[in-house]
């Protein structure tokens, strides 16, 4: 699929993209498989915004990790044991294999290279293609849904792989075939007209806060559309890992490094900001509607590092 064509296909999920920033406050899968309906996220996107409009609002934005993703993320062993059980409540994790079938059943998709680009490759087309993986990973990790995580943990250790490096192998031959992202991007989300200003209101200049999950945005030269929406961040990383006193660290990669064209640069979940600026709202006509658009200027202060 074209990378003009993989874009048209995601902006009927731009509001759903953009509600990884707002249930990171409190930053739809179409499946007809039985057993993944406890965790299939609600097709309605409007009444998530609303509801983690609400999350957010009672809980404010958050800063760390919850528990949950200390025990269910950081606690996970890739050599297993791997058996999911539904529970209450839910142990174990489902097989990479279950964890993709519902979006991804050919057979050909159950084949994975062994560790290396090749397989940073397919993990990336994974999460990018728009199946609803992407949205439903996102979602379980904003919403602490032990649940979802455990069923897609082995998709989330091998993306969490992608964005992981050993400082002192990076930009040398032992280390990976790519490179920290270093400069600056830019994220989009449309949220509920009535829902967008108290939004925007709570990233007040000085505060720091994590977006839980995966962050997708936009090299700030190629623009926003078609991921443009009322509540939009102008993001600057300026943190060399090669500088950090820590062994390994996660940090944002360009996804055109493993699929060529790509505009768009992955943070991995925990990264954490500050906001250094906002801009005007500016008003704005578009299809025949008006709407207010808050912008909101971020830096990158600390990268997450993995646990011992």
């Amino acid at each position: 699929m074209s990378t003009r064509r993989l874009k048209i296909c995601r902006v009927a999920s731009t509001v759903a993209l953009g509600l990884g920033l707002v249930c990171a406050m409190a930053s739809l899968s179409d499946t007809a498989v039985s057993w993944a309906s406890p965790w299939r996220a609600s097709r309605n996107s409007r009444s998530i915004a609303m509801r983690a409009a609400k999350k957010a609002a009672a809980q404010g934005l958050p800063n760390g990790p919850s528990d949950v993703f200390n025990t269910v993320v950081e606690g996970y062993d890739p050599d297993g044991p791997h058996e999911f059980v539904e529970g209450p409540p839910p142990t174990g994790y489902r097989h990479i294999t279950e964890a993709i079938r519902p979006y991804h059943p050919n057979p050909e998709w159950m084949i994975f290279p062994e560790s290396g680009f090749a397989l940073d490759q397919k993990m990336c087309s994974l999460y990018t293609l728009a199946t609803g993986l992407f949205k439903n990973i996102n979602e379980g990790l904003r919403e602490d849904n032990e649940d979802s995580i455990r069923r897609h943990m082995t998709v989330i250790h091998k993306l969490r792989e992608v964005l992981r490096f050993k400082v002192k192998t990076i930009c040398t031959p032992e280390g990976r075939k790519c490179k920290p992202f270093i400069g600056k991007v830019q994220r989009g989300m449309s949220l509920p007209a009535d829902q967008v200003e108290a939004i925007a209101n709570q990233y007040k200049v000085g505060t720091e806060f994590t977006w839980p999950g995966f962050t997708s945005t936009q090299l700030d030269d190629a623009g926003l559309w078609p991921f443009d929406g009322n509540l939009n961040f102008e993001i600057e990383c300026n943190i060399d890992p090669q500088k950090l006193k820590v062994d390994e660290v996660y940090a944002p990669v360009r996804i055109s490094r493993f699929m060529q064209g790509s505009n768009e640069v992955l943070f991995p979940p925990q990264t954490k900001f500050k906001v250094v600026g906002e801009r005007e709202v500016e008003r704005v006509k578009e299809n025949e509607e008006t709407k207010d658009v808050y912008t909101r200027i971020l830096e990158v202060v600390e990268l997450p590092t993995p646990k011992a």
